[in-house]
């Protein structure tokens, strides 16, 4: 059974959103009622192995919280196997080893055009699920739950939401405070 004292929740969202070109952010912390959460630092790696994409995070929040949210977008409804809690010390080795060195090298113009095809608009344009309307507790807000799994402390819930105000109001409507102005991010 989990500690009662700390009771970690993670929000993932993936949105569905009609728009032409995919507006992206990092994310941002939700607490339930009045508690108060600080976050000092937070650290993103990136890492892309041909068509497979790994995004790694660690946020250094402050506060006692019994309930809280971390709510990032994903394009896609994450697998349980996909998601897992990892080891600062890998992001303290990364953070060593890319550290800035006085380091001189002698490489040839970046600028320079070496194109013969580029990808058409067609290829480079990120293809958007339509998923059924099957919705979970979102009802008409357009807020699906689509998979919701426990790996290790957190308990992650993928959320698929087809307008950014119906999810702000589901986050309130579910306990959570969140910052002013986040639909329109």
């Amino acid at each position: 059974m989990k500690n009662k004292k700390i009771l970690l929740s993670s929000i993932l969202i993936m949105s569905f959103f009609s728009v032409p070109s995919i507006l992206a952010f990092c994310g941002f912390f939700v607490a339930r009622a009045d508690a108060s959460l600080y976050n000092s630092a937070s650290r993103v790696v990136l890492v892309r192995d041909e068509d497979r994409t790994v995004v790694s995070m660690m946020n250094d929040y402050k506060g006692e919280l019994k309930d809280f949210a971390l709510v990032v977008p994903v394009p896609v409804v994450l697998q349980k196997k996909q998601i897992n809690v990892g080891d600062s010390k890998v992001f303290d080795h990364l953070d060593a080893f890319t550290a800035p060195r006085l380091v001189e090298y002698y490489d040839s113009n970046p600028c320079r055009r070496r194109y013969k095809n580029g990808l058409s608009r067609k290829k480079a344009k990120m293809k958007m699920d339509d998923s059924k309307d099957n919705r979970k507790g979102g009802g008409s807000l357009g807020v699906k739950v689509e998979a919701s799994y426990t790996v290790g402390e957190y308990d992650i819930k993928i959320l698929s939401a087809k307008y950014s105000n119906g999810l702000e109001t589901w986050l309130s409507t579910n306990g959570y405070k969140i910052p002013k102005g986040a639909s329109k991010a």
